[in-house]
């Protein structure tokens, strides 16, 4: 999803409302029934806005109608800097309230106000949503319930006005998508050699400059073990904003940048720049320090990105592991010598792996090839379907978590991956993101269902170690049985959720909101390409599905375990 479009939506459904209320106040209005027809744009032009009108407090407001104006002045309040919001403070909370250090988002559901006898007032709301003041999303479980509590008094004048509030705003989801966007920071993997997104939310008008203040604060603590970055450290704003004049970005850093060396100033800029870029309006990257240009004589690095997958996927059928093309089935070379294949994998193009299946469901083997014959990798009790990274490690774990995973590489050396989060757990899904930085899991402790995602932590030589610290994920959902990566921040989970019982995919955002797609009978199992519309579902009864407008369509049948390179 591209900003521009979000926001011509949003500023639509606000272009209509406001039209509506003014309609409302202007009395009766007649429509024009003759005369030519001519064409208008319906929404506003990208980057144009709606802005929501504040009023302050009305005299002799009572202690609830004051809460309520003061909800509404914030929604309102972005472009003022919520100056009429604290029109209804009083005392020291007029001056240290702050409106920025959290934004939570209710659903549409409308708010609930009671009332004490002190005339304290509390706010509650279903949560859909929170943004700390990193930009950093985390959406609410099914559910979930926002309380905010307000301490009032009387003013000298016999006026009530809020003395006591929690810092952060309450919006609702319109309000939400008009004042803030999504955008991603880029860190680096270790080997310096793929780009890694970590999405954050920002007021659209300051996007710029939270994207690069934080993006030299470093990454997220869950990621940091995971990534690196080519900043040099102690490097910050030597001015207090990022200007953005004619598309052209100009960022002025501190002395502490000249402290790198040519190749990592280059990649410090390739990461100012692919951050930059997620603002419509910045075009290019003016990297300056002192106000001088920032000299870079190495040559732009060329980064891995969201790789393209290509090629087809394979599938399990009539007891072999065969390419499905089309409608066309074609075997992969001798994968017949595998007595009982389930769940391949498959290796990226141009990396070191090779591709595996698992022979029943304790043994993985590693599939022949024109150089050598089929070899037993690795045996576990049950082990889940395994995942091949970009450096050819294959990934795999018994269900039973014991607070390690197995990866092992093509020519049989195994390694054994800390993860002591999933010791106890039932693992259902362990897949490697495509940059190699970051797994996600599905697991289950007392049939809870859990999708998480961590940094992956590796040697030197790129040899895993260990999962960091999880992230969780998906918090909408309420069941989930299997898991694949869409894309470089996108990971497809079959599950339930509140709004959709029945199982079905859902796109989870690693730092943003879930979106459904329609559900599929008795699916088990999900992969893509590069894409939510490459995203192909295998169900118990061996039929294969695939996107087709917002439904699903039938591709093949008597197939089953579908797979992607990944």
């Amino acid at each position: 999803m591209t900003a521009a479009p979000t926001r011509r939506r949003v500023a639509a459904r606000l272009a209509a409302a406001v039209t509506a209320a003014v309609l409302a106040a202007a009395g009766c209005v007649s429509l024009p029934d003759s005369g030519p027809v001519t064409a208008a744009d319906p929404v506003p032009q990208t980057g144009s806005s709606v802005a929501l009108l504040a009023y302050g407090p009305t005299p002799d407001a009572t202690a609830n109608q004051i809460v309520q104006g003061f909800l509404r002045a914030v929604a309102a309040g972005g472009g003022d800097e919520f100056a009429v919001a604290r029109e209804y403070l009083a005392g020291p909370a007029a001056e240290t309230w702050n409106p920025r250090a959290q934004v939570r988002v209710y659903t549409t559901r409308d708010i609930a106000y009671s009332q004490a006898e002190d005339g304290a007032v509390r706010a509650s709301a279903v949560a859909e949503a929170s943004v700390d003041a990193q930009g950093r999303y985390t959406e609410a479980s099914p559910d979930s319930v926002i309380e905010l509590d307000f301490t009032l008094a009387r003013t000298a004048a016999g006026q009530w006005r809020i003395v006591d509030l929690d810092d952060g705003i309450l919006v609702s989801p319109v309000v939400f998508e008009a004042q803030y966007d999504q955008y991603q920071l880029y860190f680096l993997s270790p080997d310096g050699e793929a780009l890694v997104p970590e999405l954050r939310w920002y007021p659209d008008r300051s996007a710029s400059t939270l994207i690069v203040r934080h993006l030299l604060d470093g990454p997220s603590p869950w990621l940091a073990g995971g990534v690196t970055t080519a900043v040099p450290s102690g490097t910050r704003l030597a001015e207090d904003t990022v200007t953005v004049t004619d598309g052209v970005a100009v960022v002025d850093l501190s002395s502490e940048t000249l402290a790198a060396e040519p190749a990592q100033r280059a990649l410090m800029v390739a990461q100012l720049q692919e951050s930059l870029r997620t603002v419509p309006a910045v075009q290019s990257v003016d990297v300056r320090v002192g106000g001088t240009r920032l000299p870079v004589e190495a040559e732009p690095p060329q980064l891995l990105r969201n790789p393209y997958v290509t090629g087809s996927p394979v599938v399990v059928a009539d007891g072999q592991v065969q390419r499905l093309t089309g409608s066309e089935l074609t075997p992969i070379a001798a994968s017949g010598t595998v007595e009982n294949p389930r769940s391949p994998a498959l290796p990226y193009d141009d990396t070191p792996g090779r591709a595996v299946v698992l022979d029943g469901t304790d043994r993985l083997v590693r599939l022949p090839s024109e150089d050598d014959g089929a070899a037993l990798l690795l045996t576990g009790r049950d082990l889940v379907p395994p995942s091949v990274d970009r450096h050819g490690w294959v990934w795999t774990t018994p269900r039973v978590g014991d607070g390690r995973l197995r990866a092992v590489q093509p020519n049989g050396v195994v390694t054994e991956v800390d993860a002591t989060w999933l010791e106890g757990a039932q693992v259902l899904a362990v897949r490697i993101s495509r940059d190699g930085t970051r797994a996600v899991v599905v697991r289950k402790n007392d049939d809870v269902a859990h999708v998480e995602v961590a940094a992956v932590l590796r040697d030197a030589d790129a040899r895993p170690l260990a999962l960091g610290e999880p992230v969780r994920v998906g918090d909408s959902l309420t069941d989930a049985i299997a898991a694949t990566w869409v894309d470089e921040r996108t990971v497809g989970v079959l599950g339930t959720s509140g709004a959709e019982p029945a199982v079905a995919v859902h796109l989870v955002t690693i730092g943003g909101p879930t979106d459904d797609l329609p559900p599929v009978a008795d699916a088990t199992r999900l992969t893509a390409a590069t894409g939510d519309r490459t995203i192909i579902v295998g169900t118990e009864a061996g039929e294969l599905y695939e996107r087709n407008g917002l439904g699903w369509t039938l591709a093949a049948s008597d197939v089953r375990d579908p797979a992607y390179p990944g």
